[in-house]
């Protein structure tokens, strides 16, 4: 395996996801996707894609784990019923 995915349309084909989710995932502040450029070619680390990958699953599930059982909107409470 290669040590880099190349290109935004590779980065794209790697994560399963549109080139245009992965140039939004790049550009957030919180935890971005770890891409970087050399010359003008996007580069994606396989060992940084791994690490990042692993904090978005815990991230994701850590958010699962703990649903608010009510939230106000507008007002209004909005109960959560399983």
């Amino acid at each position: 395996m290669e040590p880099f995915v190349e290109t935004w349309k590779a980065i794209a084909f790697a994560l399963g996801r549109s080139e245009r989710w992965c140039r939004y995932m790049a550009r957030r502040t919180d935890d971005p996707l770890p891409v970087f450029k050399v010359g003008g070619i996007v580069r994606l680390n396989q060992r940084d894609l791994e690490a990042w990958l692993a904090r978005e699953r815990a991230r994701s599930l850590a958010g699962r784990a703990a649903p608010p059982s009510q939230a106000r909107a507008g007002g209004v409470a909005l109960a959560v019923v399983p």
